[in-house]
């Protein structure tokens, strides 16, 4: 499938996200990858997400974009069935072949139109997948996706005896419910909804696949899952309940894609993969050097008229994209990994409630389990971080642990690090206003952000300043976020004063400055 030098991109719409996986390849093998996460709403693709994987096609002109449907109305029909007029039918197996409703799949080719697509799948295809890799028999495989259970049974020689899709009860059903009284209560109860109704599905399509085989007997479930929502309780409960063993296991559905879209399983997909751009021979080169010679001197007749219009053009373009922006990249991982170093200090009889780091300033607060841990442990840590630290402890009234607020200052260079680089060119085009600089950064926070315009600088750059609080688990997800934030074409970057506050949940609300540089 892959030239020389090519990119996949592996284009997956969940409810309310479009997750992008990259993977560049040189002579197949993968030499680069990373992702993207992407709030969504319309019914196309947004200007900039399409913008930005077109600037990625641009880059590299062999470039494939698989999705899976939006809409997965597939069903397997025997080889030797009459096909339904109103569907598309691909090949599945030695004995199916599967079909979707020609809307169906007009509504996933309509979505990736402002980008094209290459591969269409169904979930039924990474079901497939699992089965040529590993031996099924006699067994019920589920794969829950995209609020639907997709089910096969199997028999004893591995072959496909029945299969279904079942919708599943989404979170936004629980919220519409008069028993909805807040987010965390919200959870709990689609928790209990969402295995009661997948219990329920499993014990119907048992009974309903007993009514019509006998000579099948199912001894395992497995069930493959992106987004785990069954605890091991569960699962054990279920499965004492069926009296069947229960296998619950993750699936990257990334991967599973990738490997769809290789030569093997090309013809699976709904449709053709769209022709690349190949390289011209010497013999085409020199043809069209020879008519660029022979026109060249007609060229230059008509030059001198157009060229004071055309020059105003390209002025104004070339302003915008000499403009030098700040390296976001650079900057986000010097903050990154000063931080990471700041954890990395605190051992591990430290319990920290409070973090803020401001420029060359540090103020910690925390729970020492040892009145002289600071000296013993965290002070020559710091040491190395800040020339300056002090200490105030509070012992009163503590008969476990010692309150403690340490702040440092004058700042030391980190030894031995390597910065990242911005290596991409940055999309320069149009001047975004404010409104659509402030979506943009909406997309790409959690759904739990709190995005609030500051101020903006104009100058050569301009400067939007945004301030942002998040909510994450742990501080992994704050540094995955910047990951993210760092393979975007525009430069984002984040700045001090970074808060991190522990609250009642045991979580981290965190607030940060960002700022959208552009051209003026």
């Amino acid at each position: 499938m892959f030239s020389k030098e090519s990119l996949y991109i592996n284009a997956i719409k969940y409810d309310t996200q479009l997750k992008l996986d990259y993977k560049k390849l040189d002579d197949e093998q993968i030499s680069e990858a990373n992702n993207s996460v992407f709030l969504v709403k319309d019914e196309i693709l947004s200007h900039e997400i399409a913008h930005k994987i077109n600037a990625s096609q641009k880059q590299t002109p062999v470039t494939y974009i698989s999705t899976l449907l939006i809409s997965d109305t597939t069903k397997l029909i025997p080889k030797s069935s009459k096909k339904p007029n109103d569907c598309e039918i691909a090949h599945f197996n030695n004995d199916y072949d599967i079909a979707v409703l020609k809307s169906t799949l007009f509504e996933t080719e309509h979505y990736f139109e402002k980008t094209g697509i290459d591969y269409i799948y169904s979930a039924f295809h990474i079901l497939n997948l699992h089965i040529e890799q590993k031996v099924c028999k006699n067994q019920l495989l589920i794969f829950l996706f995209n609020n639907k259970a997709f089910i096969l049974i199997l028999d004893d020689k591995s072959k496909i005896v029945y299969s279904k899709t079942v919708e599943l009860p989404n979170f936004d059903s629980v919220k519409k419910t008069h028993f909805y009284d807040d987010d965390v209560v919200g959870q709990k109860l689609f928790d209990e909804i969402y295995y009661l109704e997948l219990s329920e599905i499993i014990h119907n399509n048992l009974n309903e696949f007993y009514e019509k085989e006998s000579q099948t007997f199912i001894d395992k479930i497995t069930i493959l899952y992106t987004l785990k929502q069954l605890s091991q309780e569960q699962i054990d409960n279920l499965s004492n309940e069926l009296l069947l063993t229960i296998d619950y296991q993750p699936i990257n559905i990334d991967e599973e894609i990738f490997e769809l879209s290789k030569d093997k399983h090309q013809k699976q997909s709904f449709i053709s993969p769209r022709k690349k751009e190949k390289k011209g021979n010497y013999f085409t080169i020199l043809i069209v050097l020879f008519f660029a010679l022979s026109f060249y001197g007609v060229y230059l007749l008509f030059d001198e008229v157009s060229q004071n219009k055309t020059q105003e053009t390209k002025t104004e373009k070339n302003l915008r994209s000499e403009v030098k922006l700040p390296d976001h990249v650079n900057k986000n991982d010097r903050i990154i990994k000063r931080i990471k170093a700041i954890f990395d200090s605190i051992p591990y009889d430290v319990v920290l409630s409070e973090m803020v780091v401001d420029g060359d300033a540090l103020l910690l607060r925390a729970k020492f389990i040892k009145d002289d841990t600071f000296i013993k442990s965290l002070q020559p840590e710091l040491g190395s971080l800040y020339e300056t630290i002090e200490v105030e402890l509070d012992s009163k009234d503590k008969k476990y642990f010692v309150d403690g607020t340490v702040m440092a200052k004058d700042l030391l260079d980190l030894e031995d690090i390597n910065y990242k680089k911005y290596n991409s060119r940055y999309i320069v085009d149009e001047f975004f206003p404010i409104s659509r600089v402030t979506e943009q950064l909406k997309i790409l926070m959690p759904e739990n952000a709190i995005v609030k315009f500051q101020s903006s600088q104009n100058k050569k750059v301009t400067v939007f300043n945004y301030l942002v609080n998040i909510e994450v688990a742990t501080p992994k997800e704050f540094f995955d976020l910047i990951d993210m934030i760092n393979n975007e074409l525009y430069s984002i970057s984040i700045s001090y004063p970074i808060s991190m506050i522990k609250n009642e949940e045991g979580n981290l609300d965190i607030e940060f400055n960002i700022q959208f540089n552009q051209p003026q």
